[in-house]
């Protein structure tokens, strides 16, 4: 088998390359690949690429358009290529690596501008060791937006003391975490943030994952997050999928067996608020939500304010 590794990054580079990604004309980066490099064949491109031998032929020949829209077949074709980030992203698809820290630092901002590949970034203040978590949700209409307002509050804080690695999309309850940082503490390595692309992406090297609120999205992102063994904390008061996650939790036992009693206990005390709960009432579940969160990181790393 063709290995893709091998290709040096000058052929991403090459004028005739450049167009086909702008254009997303497969039909042409499979000529200038095969062209360039003798050793690989359409059934090994085929393979790489996750599509029928017929189907490359085809593109080649010029009997199938060239031009292709479909996102998943760019994936695959990107991702079987061990395409760079600087040629993904001329196709118009996310970098490989976007990945986001909570805070970045300025001496890395400085050395590498827009985005920067490292799915391990330094927090302005921390090392490789911080607690990731990836915080989910939207203010979907099912969700309680007051409580949603409290949670951001409440995360903003844990995370600028906790200088935690924070996993977020680009829209959403993670990126309001973020930007109220931004408002609100105004640290001053702080000038940028990098979505992740992808569900799987933001749930898959977060040692715990946080749902406020959400909908249909967040619902497949707690799947994910199931699916994977992850350790699961969702603030039911906040309503939405984040209540239903909650439920979940209680009808299957395994997805709390990482739990002790108190984190159980304390997560059953932010399941729920009452019809007639005023902002006090609210700001306390908030808080305690991201008490049960910050224990569980002391546990992990030691309280740095000690």
């Amino acid at each position: 088998m063709f290995d893709p590794g091998v290709v040096p990054a000058a052929f991403w580079r090459d004028d005739v390359v450049q167009v086909a990604l702008a254009r997303r004309d497969v039909a042409e980066l499979f000529r200038a690949y095969l062209k360039q490099f003798a050793d690989c064949t359409q059934t090994q491109l085929a393979l790489l690429t996750e599509h029928d031998r017929s189907d490359v032929s085809n593109w080649i020949r010029g009997s199938r358009h060239g031009q292709v829209s479909d996102i998943n077949v760019l994936t695959r074709i990107a991702e079987g290529l061990r395409m760079p980030d600087s040629a993904r992203i001329l196709m118009g698809l996310a970098p490989a690596d976007a990945l986001v820290s909570s805070v970045r630092d300025e001496r890395e901002l400085a050395s590498a501008p827009g985005l920067v590949p490292n799915a391990r970034r330094r927090v302005d203040g921390a090392d490789s060791s911080s607690t990731r978590i990836a915080i989910c949700g939207s203010r979907a209409v099912t969700a309680n937006q007051q409580v949603i307002d409290a949670a951001v509050r409440s995360l903003a804080r844990l995370v600028m003391v906790r200088r935690l690695m924070v996993n977020h999309g680009p829209i959403g309850v993670g990126i309001e975490v973020i930007t109220h940082i931004a408002d609100y503490y105004q640290p001053p390595g702080l000038r940028a943030a990098v979505a992740i692309f992808g569900r799987r992406n933001i749930i898959m090297d977060a040692e715990y994952v946080v749902f406020v609120g959400g909908g249909n999205g967040t619902q497949a992102e707690a799947d994910i997050a199931m699916s994977l063994g992850k350790r699961i904390l969702p603030l039911g008061a906040s309503g939405g999928s984040s209540q239903a996650i909650y439920q979940q939790i209680l009808r299957t036992p395994l997805l709390s067996a990482w739990m002790s009693d108190g984190t159980r206990r304390a997560l059953d005390h932010c399941a729920d608020l009452d019809a007639d709960a005023g902002s006090g009432d609210i700001a306390r579940v908030a808080d305690d939500f991201v008490d049960l969160i910050d224990n569980l990181v002391d546990a992990d790393q030691g309280d740095p304010r000690d």
